[in-house]
């Protein structure tokens, strides 16, 4: 908790316009770079050649190419919370998160934005990505409390990181095997699973109706390919 509102404290200082433009000379430097040679080829010294800085300059800013990286995928899961905090928070609800549309947004985004254009960019492995969008999912939802789950204390993190990490692993396997299933029912599975477990999914009768027929249909599920490359 002391780590996710020191960064809140951070983020909310005033940006000096020198930093904003120097982070993004960084950025523009790091795409074109990547969009040359593999990922784990940048290096630190080649990157502020690009951006037309010194090496000190970049390690006033980030630790690591990682770090740049870590950042963009960030801002990416950011706004997607930040869109249903202006939905749904405002009515004040402690848990202010909606689920199934939290799934189906992230799920969207990380397939038109991440999966496919900036995999290609960033050239990295799908699980290696997954696991980056992960951790900043993880940072985010405690920070803001968007579960409404402060008041277990040393708690919170636990069962925020179990909550993002059956978030992701569905999304995976959505992702990487050949399902006939909609986006939105495996929203609404999410939802389900997310607050009342394995006996609240038995429970849906629809799911288990649906499920039942795909599974008659031949529809049973498959188990996950190997991740491109």
């Amino acid at each position: 908790m002391d780590e996710a509102r020191d960064a809140k404290e951070e983020r909310a200082r005033p940006v000096d316009r020198r930093v904003v433009r120097t982070k993004n000379a960084i950025r523009q430097a790091f795409f074109k770079l990547v969009d040359e040679r593999d990922y784990d080829k940048v290096t630190v010294a080649a990157l502020a050649r690009e951006a037309n800085i010194d090496r000190k300059t970049f390690y006033l800013h980030y630790a690591s190419i990682d770090d740049v990286v870590d950042e963009i995928i960030r801002e990416n899961v950011g706004r997607i919370v930040a869109v249903l905090e202006r939905e749904q928070g405002a009515k004040g609800e402690r848990s202010w998160l909606d689920v199934e549309n939290f799934f189906t947004l992230l799920s969207m985004d990380l397939a038109h934005s991440f999966v496919e254009s900036r995999r290609r960019v960033f050239h990295l492995p799908v699980e290696e990505l997954l696991w980056k969008v992960e951790d900043a999912l993880t940072e985010l939802l405690i920070e803001k409390d968007a579960l409404g789950l402060a008041h277990l204390g040393p708690y919170l993190g636990y069962c925020v990181s179990f909550f993002c990490a059956g978030v992701i692993s569905v999304y995976r396997r959505w992702l990487l095997t050949d399902s006939e299933i909609p986006l939105e029912e495996i929203a609404a599975l999410v939802r389900t699973a997310a607050f009342t477990g394995i006996e609240g999914v038995l429970g849906n009768d629809a799911l288990v109706r649906k499920g039942g027929a795909l599974a008659r249909k031949g529809g049973a599920p498959t188990s996950p390919s190997a991740p491109p490359a």
